[in-house]
């Protein structure tokens, strides 16, 4: 199924107060987003919060490729406005999240766990273990596991495809079918 895109006019959010000059400008969504999660049209069970930065027209379309020259050493661009958002997500979007949550926490918990079995090994004198053990530790725990709960602890973040356009007027929604359908029922509906 191709994925449509919906856009989202934005307006300043009265309440926000700047405290330091450097503070992106706070927008809020114009209008409510519908009950329906934009990543598989079902029915929402809960609702995230979401930001989203835009750093002006330097700003781009999330591909792997603004990714990885968003990567160091490449100097940061700050963020000029910020989107924050109730976000529907559907019951597959929160087991995938929790999901992945679960995968950081065992991938970063068996770091510990090896590193104390290396000691336990060395206090019980159990030479055949030594080996074994720290190839575990260094090729496995550290690099991999790191990287493995690092990498998925991120993604239990993200969970919809949002980004704002170059002018920050607008939020721009990869969306399921039958969110489409939803937001033009209601925006028929306030008409």
């Amino acid at each position: 199924m191709t994925r449509q895109q919906v856009v989202f006019d934005t307006e300043y959010n009265p309440d926000w107060m700047p405290i330091l000059s450097a503070t992106p400008m706070e927008l809020v969504l114009a209008e409510p987003m519908p009950e329906f999660c934009s990543e598989h049209g079902l029915p929402a069970v809960d609702s995230r919060a979401c930001t989203v930065n835009s750093s002006g027209p330097l700003s781009e379309l999330p591909t792997l490729r603004s990714f990885l020259r968003s990567m160091p050493p490449r100097r940061q661009i700050p963020a000029e406005t910020r989107v924050r958002f109730q976000c529907p997500a559907c019951e597959y979007c929160l087991a995938g999240i929790r999901r992945d949550r679960w995968i950081a926490v065992l991938s970063l918990l068996f770091v510990p766990l090896t590193i104390a079995a290396i000691f336990l090994a060395e206090q019980l004198e159990l030479e055949q273990f030594y080996v074994p053990l720290a190839l575990a530790v260094v090729p496995g725990c550290l690099p991999i596991a790191l990287v493995t709960g690092m990498l998925a602890w991120s993604r239990s973040g993200y969970f919809s495809d949002v980004w704002m356009n170059v002018a920050a007027d607008q939020l721009i929604v990869s969306a399921h079918a039958d969110f489409v359908a939803a937001v033009e029922q209601n925006r028929a509906g306030t008409r």
